[in-house]
């Protein structure tokens, strides 16, 4: 009875969150076809290699997953007052390519729907220390970068390399579990046993993320009955 009651709250929780078509500014988006547009962006460069000669690392991605292309405007409102799961990522970050199979795995077997993907790459800007130990930006932000970044919170990373803590940056990948507006889990990267991202995880790296998403929809979705229910 109790593993019922938590599939069955997981499943109708899931489903409240997952819609076919978003209307913005009068303009209805449809978005049946977001994960088979998923998974074709990122196993088109299956076989492919960087510009260093690099091979990118092979994906596997079920035409049933639960990506979800998000708006700005929707990850913003979700971070600030919603609830749900948000994945930055872009298909040729080698890092994302070590997740995107057990992020969307995870998720089918969590009975979780809707993952919002907002791939925010060339939202960020870009930075470098000079030699007076000032920053300059070298690549502005676009709009609303900074106020996403802010509405991280203590949860984003510090730019790395400009000797400021106070310089805060989006890096890829990073999974948000948000619950009415509360970050509740931010997982940055894949593990840390990882060094190499054009090796892929092995068995007990991808168990070890695997639970990590795992706690993380389960903290974000279920309610646990302790009872009965």
């Amino acid at each position: 009875m109790k593993k019922l009651c938590l599939a069955l709250l997981i499943g109708l929780l899931a489903l409240s969150g997952c819609t076919p078509s978003t209307n913005h500014g009068g303009d209805v988006v449809d978005h049946t076809q977001d994960p088979i547009t998923f998974k074709s962006e990122y196993e088109e460069f299956n076989g492919s290699f960087t510009n260093s000669g690099k091979e990118y690392l092979s994906v596997e991605i079920s035409e049933d997953n639960p990506m979800y292309y998000a708006s700005y405007e929707e990850v913003m409102e979700v971070l600030e007052s919603g609830t749900g799961v948000i994945y930055f990522g872009y298909p040729t970050c080698p890092w994302c390519r070590n997740v995107v199979e057990v992020l969307t795995e995870t998720a089918k077997a969590d009975m979780v729907d809707t993952i919002y993907y907002f791939n925010a790459k060339d939202y960020r800007d870009v930075k470098k220390l000079k030699e007076d130990g000032s920053v300059e930006i070298t690549t502005e932000a676009k709009d609303g970068y900074y106020e996403l970044v802010e509405a991280l919170g203590e949860h984003a990373s510090v730019y790395e390399g400009l000797n400021d803590d106070s310089i805060k940056r989006l890096y890829f990948p990073t999974v948000v579990f948000v619950k009415e507006g509360e970050i509740l889990l931010f997982h940055e990267g894949s593990v840390d046993s990882q060094e190499d991202p054009y090796v892929g995880l092995n068995e007990e790296q991808r168990a070890e993320l695997k639970k990590i998403y795992h706690d993380g929809f389960v903290r974000t979705f279920r309610e646990v009955c302790d009872s009965k229910c």
